[in-house]
């Protein structure tokens, strides 16, 4: 009996602290061509970790993976009115990870005698963003969808022996160290699914080639749930379905992360007036 008032009483104190979270829960930017607001610092466990430069400019990196995968990425909002229009650049170097797993002489990834080249690998992405339903005194904005066009590619220098890796989710994105070009187009939507959880859904057709030759479709949900003011765990699933030059193939993952938000205290200049007279 105790422990039945016990986890009443927390479960009441976890919806009661959830509720008054509801005006700092805002719908995920992630995918979409807003950024993130300026001076605030996201940091997760395994997507990048982003910060709100300016009120229009966003940049990320993953931390963890930065030693052996330096890379980085921004977002800058070019246009802000009924419609949002945002575009994305970035920038990894993957050699050093490559030659990681390497070593490890795992045949269907990357032989241990392969040759791994120099490679920069380049993002270009371009996001068109808009709210479906408007805020009321009643509601708050929802229904946030995002359609984006992109492509990547990546420049080598030196020999390169490494096979294909024809593995789901991998192999799109994976294809460019072969002197190929890696197109994409998408859909988002993001909202409130209530008061407490929101959602992100996704649809992306991918393909390896000027021409549709090697394609993937891929689907991803997620549903976001604050902690705290400054927590917030996801969870969902990906599914992704591709031709290769093996076969296609299916792919179901599962997926799951925490994130940490910072709000950093935005400093205004001092406003000096060289032409105010002193008082005495």
């Amino acid at each position: 009996m105790r422990g039945f008032k016990f986890w009443s009483v927390a479960i009441t104190l976890f919806l009661l602290n959830t509720f008054t979270l509801k005006a700092q829960f805002e719908i995920w930017t992630v995918g979409t061509a807003r950024t993130i607001p300026e001076g605030h610092l996201d940091v997760s466990v395994f997507r990048p970790t982003r910060y709100g430069l300016s009120r229009t400019f966003e940049l990320s990196t993953h931390p963890l993976l930065f030693p052996v995968l330096p890379n980085a990425q921004v977002k800058k909002t070019w246009y802000k009115k009924n419609i949002i229009f945002a575009s994305v650049h970035g920038l990894n170097y993957p050699s050093l990870f490559l030659n990681i797993v390497r070593l490890t002489d795992k045949p269907d990834l990357i032989p241990a005698n392969s040759v791994v080249p120099q490679l920069f690998a380049f993002k270009n992405e371009i996001i068109i963003s808009k709210i479906l339903k408007k805020p009321t005194t009643c509601e708050a904005e929802n229904y946030f969808l995002s359609l984006k066009l992109g492509v990547q590619f990546a420049l080598q220098f030196g020999e390169n022996t490494m096979p294909l890796i024809q593995k789901s989710i991998l192999y799109p994105r994976t294809s460019i160290y072969h002197k190929k070009i890696l197109w994409y187009v998408g859909a988002d939507i993001d909202g409130h699914l209530n008061s407490f959880i929101n959602f992100s859904v996704d649809l992306d057709f991918l393909s390896v080639g000027l021409d549709i030759e090697d394609f993937a479709v891929e689907h991803k949900a997620m549903l976001m749930a604050p902690l705290t003011k400054s927590l917030m765990i996801l969870g969902g699933y990906k599914v992704t379905y591709g031709t290769y030059p093996s076969g296609a193939k299916l792919g179901v993952y599962p997926m799951f992360d925490i994130s940490w938000k910072h709000i950093f205290t935005i400093r205004k200049d001092k406003e000096l007036n060289l032409f105010k007279k002193k008082m005495f």
